[in-house]
């Protein structure tokens, strides 16, 4: 009986017990005697929005000399591009599923030449760009037969402060949207100047590097401020703040020229001065009052002063076959001098090559010009640079990234490096030579030119 007992105490306890724990979990958790809720799901990752899109398409040229534009040169090497960027370069690339191949064995792979100056080819004439080009003028066929596949385009500017409405164009056959890479890269001024205009252009300058200081303070104390408003730029001075951002370069011309930088003329552009030396040294000024390296464009004389070019940063643009007569009193310090471009790298300073302007063509590479058509022969001027003792693998340069350099673009253009825009050449001997033809032009990764389908050389077969 007494174990009866003590278990019906012990069953009761229990009872108690459970029911407790079961009132104490309706207090803790919701009231009503609810079950307890289940633990939250996971919510999913949210996609990277600053994740890189997977290329829809690739293409690989296989096992030719590839020229990288920067001077360099691997053999037997693979280009891989992914839709219209170069992906890498190098040997031994593992290709992605589908890739198209393009074979390249025994042929020469090189950057598009990109002419510092040019017309026609399909391109418009005033900003927007986009609205007034021809993807289907037959120049951009000619064009691409000689291996240029973008170039400047519009004014460059010109006067005592910068000036210009330009753009980038790309020989994109049939393709509108891709025509037009970038507009105003370039922004363009005169000298000598006034020393009231020189005095003006300084307080300019002065001002926009104080509003770029603003600026930054305006970007630190925003935060605190909901009311803040952003200062205002100086008037007069947003070409200015391109250059200062680097988004823009600077080209000065020495010694007038009309008003116009692209059309300086045969034998120096008719100017009658044997030695611009001081021109220079006042547009050398110019950049250190920016702090920033100019162009200097088509320059006579600046082969006398290769140092103080490179002190500044500056680049320089000349066209090999312009001569300007030395005095006669003064032949070692007067005149143009074949050897400039050789002068120049050696020292570090960027050329970038064109042609002569003026009398037998007109604003840069079109289809006028003292061989003819200088449309077809782009690389004859980057050749004499190299008759003047320019190495020749800078010489390239003269046309791919010192041409892109000096036209403000060469982030995208310029050089076989990933991530830049793939505009490349298949070339059947070396790039500079004079019996070398492109065989195949890619522009934005896209095949534009083969010259068996075309008709300019396909007939012509070695």
């Amino acid at each position: 009986m007494a174990h009866l007992t003590h278990a019906c105490l012990l069953f009761a306890t229990l009872c108690a017990t459970t029911q407790d724990l079961a009132a104490q979990e309706r207090g803790r958790f919701r009231r009503g005697g609810q079950q307890r809720p289940e633990a939250p799901t996971p919510e999913a990752p949210k996609p990277d929005a600053e994740a890189p899109k997977k290329p829809k398409s690739y293409t690989a040229i296989v096992g030719g000399d590839v020229y990288l534009g920067t001077g360099q040169r691997l053999t037997g090497a693979t280009v891989l591009v992914a839709d219209d960027k170069v992906d890498s370069v190098g040997h031994n690339l593992t290709l992605p599923e589908g890739t198209k191949v393009i074979d390249a064995k025994g042929k020469v792979v090189s950057p598009g030449f990109t002419c510092v100056m040019g017309s026609g080819m399909g391109a418009g004439r005033n900003s927007p760009f986009v609205d007034s080009v021809n993807p289907f003028d037959p120049e951009v066929k000619q064009a691409l037969a000689a291996g240029i596949t973008s170039f400047l385009a519009g004014n460059a500017g010109s006067g005592n402060t910068p000036s210009g409405d330009n753009a980038v164009i790309k020989l994109a056959w049939g393709d509108v949207a891709g025509m037009v890479a970038v507009e105003n890269t370039v922004c363009g001024m005169t000298v000598p100047m006034t020393l009231a205009d020189k005095e003006k252009f300084a307080e300019l300058v002065k001002k926009a590097k104080e509003h770029r200081a603003a600026l930054d303070e305006f970007t630190r104390t925003k935060a605190n401020d909901a009311n803040a408003k952003p200062p205002q730029a100086p008037q007069g001075s947003e070409k200015i703040l391109k250059v200062l951002a680097g988004e823009s370069r600077l080209w000065i011309q020495i010694g007038g020229g009309g008003g116009d930088p692209f059309g300086m003329g045969r034998r120096g552009g008719g100017r009658s001065q044997g030695n611009d030396v001081d021109g220079i040294r006042q547009a050398l000024e110019v950049a250190q009052m920016l702090g920033v390296g100019v162009v200097l464009n088509k320059p006579v004389c600046a082969w006398l002063v290769p140092d103080e070019i490179a002190a500044t940063g500056s680049l320089v643009i000349l066209s090999p076959r312009d001569r300007t007569p030395a005095d006669p009193t003064n032949p070692d310090r007067t005149g143009s001098n074949i050897a400039s471009s050789a002068i120049l790298a050696e020292v570090g300073v960027g050329v970038a090559v064109t042609c002569p302007g003026g009398m037998f063509g007109g604003a840069g590479v079109g289809t006028g010009g003292i061989l003819g058509q200088d449309l077809n022969t782009p690389h004859i001027d980057a050749a004499f640079a190299v008759r003047g003792g320019l190495d020749n693998r800078k010489a390239l340069r003269t046309l791919t990234l010192d041409a892109a350099r000096a036209i403000g673009i060469d982030r995208r253009l310029g050089s076989l490096e990933p991530g830049k825009d793939a505009d490349i050449l298949i070339l059947d001997g070396d790039p500079l030579h004079y019996r070398t033809f492109v065989e195949t032009a890619l522009v934005n990764g896209k095949v534009v030119y083969e010259k068996d389908k075309e008709p300019f050389y396909r007939h012509i077969q070695r």
